[in-house]
């Protein structure tokens, strides 16, 4: 039986995604991830990452348009 977690602390879901810290730290700073929806800071200081807000946020948001090379 396997559980699905909502909630995991960041280092987990880096393993999990292959996003490093600081590419999640980059996503709270610049507000792409909103706290308290996508991640927050409990009362043990880490930052958690709510997985199922993540994967919503990964399949809405528009990619990034590449320029020609």
């Amino acid at each position: 039986m396997m559980i699905m977690l909502k909630w995991v602390k960041m280092e987990k879901y880096c393993e999990l995604s292959g996003d490093t810290p600081d590419a999640v730290e980059n996503k709270r700073r610049s507000g792409k991830w909103v706290e308290g929806v996508h991640w927050r800071i409990p009362a043990d200081g880490r930052v958690w990452v709510n997985m199922e807000e993540v994967q919503k946020w990964a399949e809405t948001s528009q990619p990034l348009k590449r320029r020609a090379a």
